[in-house]
């Protein structure tokens, strides 16, 4: 695993000392913070250009810091020492900042002159776990630790994100994704600058939603230019702790469903889900580009959707054989979609729905590969061709 080239891109760092005016003197005199030999040594190993601010930022600028920022160099003791009165609010502050790091999932990093017992008593459980370090998004460390002998060892957080895969991955995959947005955006202007006004007048007259058709140009073409081999398997494929039923299932229903708050209010797709009363379910499987309201008149539209139920955990492991379920030509089971519980959806309930009727009862989304798997075996329902009964006895 390459450090450097996991964590390139443009670091942050909030220190007390970082913006010392008399710096240069107090490394003469050996007086100097540490964190001044930690940023300066990270700057010339790494090449990477840092963002100094001596101290906590105001929170209206929080969220463009941490869109933008590759990792977070944090100090912790950011108010005067004998000030009990500002130590309660920093501590606070703090806190809060590192709550907002975490909905972006921006690693930082505590280094701090303070014992790293003191701060970890200081963080309440959802911003860090004290018996899981190598699962949270936040590292802590002695600032002192990091040096030895005027040289910089980083071989702690280095070991620190092979131990954590959440961090492993959400690097890896930035850095895959910022190379693939470089390939693609420099090939696209290299043929003409006017390249998405191009494709914006042929959806046009289409009759398609340019805006729609535009992103998932860029997304098709994104995933086609990114590495697969990004990740290491001797950094993944290593042991973890047991996950929890309930989590696990949660975990699945994530990769296969998206709920309403993420979605476009007025974006109609292939795979929209709607909630009816008594735990039933209709799913959209028109093609999207037969979901493109006409001349803005989206309540006019019509959805073609199947029925569906909830079914007992009893019915799914019965029907679940090797990774998969034993199902009948004319349903789908999705497993685990909603809250933990599995759906199934049955070809012969086929129902047209005005979308104005309905619209307000959209819970999600259904995403690929399960809603394409869906319409695929839908397609085989409807061309389905049935053949003799064999006569049992000439199978046993």
């Amino acid at each position: 695993m390459d450090l450097k080239y996991l964590m390139s891109g443009i670091g942050v760092v909030i220190d007390d000392k970082i913006e010392n005016t008399a710096i240069d003197e107090d490394d003469k005199n050996g007086n100097a913070d540490p964190i001044i030999q930690i940023v300066k040594r990270i700057e010339q190993e790494w090449n990477l250009p840092f963002y100094k601010m001596d101290g906590m930022p105001q929170e209206e600028v929080w969220s463009n810091l941490l869109q933008t920022a590759s990792f977070i160099i944090l100090d912790w003791k950011l108010w005067p020492n004998g000030a009990s009165h500002l130590k309660k609010m920093g501590i606070a502050k703090n806190i809060r900042f590192l709550k907002q790091a975490r909905d972006y999932f921006v690693p930082v990093f505590i280094f701090t002159n303070e014992n790293r017992v003191d701060v970890e008593s200081e963080l309440p459980e959802d911003v860090y776990q004290e018996d899981s370090p190598e699962k949270n998004f936040v590292f802590i460390q002695e600032k002192t630790r990091l040096l030895s002998d005027d040289s910089l060892d980083l071989s702690v957080i280095e070991e620190w994100i092979k131990q954590n895969a959440s961090v492993y991955v959400l690097k890896t995959w930035e850095q895959a994704f910022y190379t693939a947005k470089r390939n693609l955006f420099s090939t696209m202007y290299t043929r003409s600058p006017d390249w998405p006004r191009v494709f914006w007048e042929s959806y046009i007259q289409d009759n398609i939603d340019p805006s729609s058709s535009l992103t998932h140009l860029i997304n098709d073409n994104l995933r086609g230019r990114m590495r697969t081999n990004a990740f290491e398997a001797d950094i993944l494929a290593t042991p973890h702790a047991e996950v929890a039923t309930q989590d696990l299932r949660s975990l699945i229903g994530e990769t296969s469903f998206c709920s309403n708050e993420t979605l476009p209010e007025d974006e109609i797709r292939c795979g929209d889900l709607f909630k009816l009363p008594k735990q039933k379910f209709l799913l959209n499987i028109r093609p999207d580009c037969d979901c493109i309201p006409r001349k803005g008149k989206a309540d006019e539209l019509e959805l073609y959707c199947i029925e569906g139920k909830r079914i007992r955990d009893t019915e799914v492991s019965n029907k679940f054989s090797n990774g998969h379920f034993l199902e009948h030509v004319w349903e789908n089971i999705i497993f685990s979609v909603l809250d933990g519980k599995s759906v199934r959806f049955d070809f012969r309930k086929l129902r047209v729905e005005k979308y104005a009727e309905i619209k307000d009862q959209r819970i999600g989304r259904l995403l690929h590969p399960y809603v394409t798997r869906i319409q695929q075996r839908y397609a085989l329902y409807l061309q389905r061709q049935g053949l003799p009964r064999i006569p049992e006895a000439a199978v046993q």
